[in-house]
């Protein structure tokens, strides 16, 4: 018998997915087109990037609020074990001095106690509320809010690119479970058409017309087939249950409705190039790349020494001894102060970091330039090797068509022997296998052209 193809059905039997979802909803038949749609709703890494978008898009925000002004206050309240002692003169400290109008023939010094400071409390209490604005930071924060939302665009390319690799796993989950699907159903015509022979081989073995080794091949191409059977069949299992964690549906309710595209469509090359310069998430990602060194360069020459920031301060201080309210003339212990003024912060001298950092920012400014010219070359070949890989998964599958059109001739004429007591049932059986065999020849490039036309769509940007 020839079961040579049967066996070439493996290798296509393994492509699947898994990506978890939460909740399990009910669904029907299912074209691609609608799985994937549901996928992209309900991806728990699609999910995990969009938070990634939304965690951007806030960190851009609070980039811009930087530019504004901000206040501050500090507020301390302490206690002094040993508090300063003030200064304080006693009466006749000082001595005393004749009185020219006595009585009392002499005058203390001073006549009556002098307290220059008074002695200092055990408490002590302050608050400082402090406005900040800055005024030229020599374009170091218009320069990070550049690159913050330059971070929300990579952010959205990298979302981008998410999509695409979850749509071409989903493709492979989905058609290989219609693979499965329709393999299994002529694997199990072959195996009952096995099951005839083998019914026959026993009978002439019974009767002596044929041996024992007659048998066994029968049978031997029997566990052959069950085990293939039992591969599709389990791969089909497997993909659907693939599908329902990507979609969050009940997989033995799932139905696959969509077919293999088998027709070649009008390829223009040169096209599909320049779309997939155009919407390839990866060149845009590291054209993004390049933007970002070049921000990152005006950002750190900005940060270099001898440019230091300005800014306005304005500072309102309060502080005191006495706690508020509870003594009488508590207002006397506290002072208030007001305090404008333009202050600037740098750095004079810093061994050399700040050069080092300008000559690294300016050598990947360098290196992004020469991996944008890489990933067009790149995305160029991988057109190249898909127009390549479908042009020859179509010439096979015509091949394997005029094959199919061939064993189908072979199997009429097999079955017209039969009825006209030509041929055995057995030689009418083998026929009927081998186009059985052809069909899943034909299913297997199907499948193949489906997985090619699909890589040439995902790289276009049609997906």
């Amino acid at each position: 018998m020839r079961t040579a193809a049967v066996f070439l059905l493996l290798f296509a039997l393994q492509s699947a997915g898994t990506i978890r979802t939460p909740g399990i909803l009910c669904a029907e038949s299912l074209s691609f087109e609608q799985v994937r749609k549901l996928a992209e709703d309900r991806s728990e890494i699609l999910m995990l990037q969009r938070s990634a978008l939304r965690q951007a898009g806030l960190s851009l925000a609070e980039t811009r609020s930087r530019l504004g002004p901000e206040l501050s206050f500090q507020a301390s309240g302490s206690y002094l074990a040993n508090p300063p002692e003030g200064i304080t003169v006693r009466a006749g400290e000082l001595g005393t001095i004749p009185n020219p109008l006595p009585p009392p023939a002499l005058i203390a010094v001073p006549a009556e106690d002098l307290t220059f400071i008074e002695d200092s409390r055990h408490g002590y209490f302050e608050f400082t509320l402090e406005l900040r604005q800055p005024l030229y930071t020599w374009g170091k924060l218009e320069n990070a809010v550049d690159l913050a939302a330059l971070g929300l665009d990579a952010s959205r390319a990298e979302f981008s690119e998410r999509v695409q690799e979850l749509n071409r796993d989903l493709h492979g989950a989905y058609f290989s479970g219609v693979l499965a699907r329709e393999s299994a159903g002529l694997l199990q015509q072959i195996l009952d058409i096995l099951l005839e022979i083998e019914q026959d081989r026993q009978r002439a073995f019974q009767l002596g017309s044929v041996n024992k080794l007659a048998v066994l091949q029968i049978q031997t191409q029997l566990s052959a087939v069950r085990r293939q059977l039992v591969q599709a069949q389990e791969a089909y299992r497997t993909a659907l249950q693939a599908l329902a964690l990507y979609t969050g549906l009940d997989p033995l309710s799932l139905s696959l409705d969509s077919g293999f595209r088998t027709e070649l469509p009008d390829i223009a090359e040169a096209e599909l190039k320049e779309q997939a310069a155009e919407n390839a998430p990866t060149l845009k990602k590291v054209l993004l790349e390049r933007e970002q060194a070049r921000v990152n360069l005006k950002l750190v020459r900005g940060g270099a020494i001898l440019r230091p920031d300005f800014s306005f301060k304005l500072s309102f201080e309060v502080s005191g001894q006495a706690i508020p309210w509870s003594e009488a003339g508590w207002q006397d212990t506290w002072k208030l102060n007001l305090i404008a003024g333009v202050g600037m912060d740098g750095s004079l001298f810093d061994s050399g970091r700040s050069g080092q950092q300008l000559r690294q920012a300016e050598e990947v400014m360098a290196a992004s330039q020469q991996t944008i010219e890489l990933t067009r070359k790149q995305l160029h070949l991988q057109v190249r090797q898909a127009v390549e890989a479908l042009r020859q998964r179509w010439a096979e599958l015509q091949e394997t068509r005029t094959a199919l059109s061939q064993a189908a001739e072979e199997e009429k004429n097999a079955r017209e022997g039969f009825d006209q007591q030509i041929l055995t049932r057995e030689h009418w059986g083998a026929a009927r296998i081998a186009l059985l065999q052809k069909r899943l020849d034909v299913l297997r490039y199907a499948y193949s052209f489906e997985r090619a036309l699909h890589e040439l769509e995902s790289l276009a940007g049609f997906y």
